[in-house]
């Protein structure tokens, strides 16, 4: 089981964490080019062709659950949600990386700084997310920030990972 040391963890000074907004997804739509990206990227339950305000609300987005992770210059590099999940945990969800930035490492960057956000901001027992099996990527990283899969969904393709937060 991993420390509460080994998964806090602050973006570096060039890349900052903050709340995402209407702007923000307008741009990550712009990375999504099909049906199968939206899906890939948000999961079956967002309607095709998306667009800003239609799928701010299909994301249940707000200022405090979701986030975009930027440059200095204040573009955008990533974008991620937290969700509470009672009685003690969070899930997180809907993480992307801009195309320019993907193979950088930027990945780790933005889910370790998910993570500690919902760490501080929640103190959770857990915390899980939903990847696709076939996004080997994906499910690399998450298993190198030590969450294990906690169950398979054969219907959709997918894992259910599990980050075990110890007692502080």
């Amino acid at each position: 089981m991993p420390s509460s040391r080994a998964i806090r963890y602050n973006p570096p000074m060039h890349y900052a964490l903050r709340p995402a907004d209407p702007r923000d997804l307008s741009t990550v739509l712009a990375w999504i080019h099909s049906p199968a990206d939206l899906r890939f990227w948000g999961g079956p339950l967002l309607t095709w062709p998306p667009d800003e305000v239609k799928t701010w609300r299909e994301i249940c987005a707000d200022d405090n659950n979701t986030f975009a992770l930027v440059d200095p210059a204040g573009s955008l590099a990533g974008f991620g949600q937290t969700f509470p999940r009672p009685p003690d945990g969070v899930h997180l969800g809907r993480i992307i990386l801009s195309p320019a930035v993907r193979g950088q490492g930027l990945g780790r960057i933005l889910v370790r700084a998910l993570v500690d956000s919902a760490l501080e901001r929640f103190h959770p027992a857990a915390i899980t997310l939903n990847v696709y099996r076939d996004n080997l990527p994906a499910v690399q990283l998450y298993c190198s920030l030590g969450f294990t899969v906690s169950a398979e969904d054969p219907d959709h393709n997918s894992y259910s990972m599990r980050l075990s937060v110890p007692a502080l």
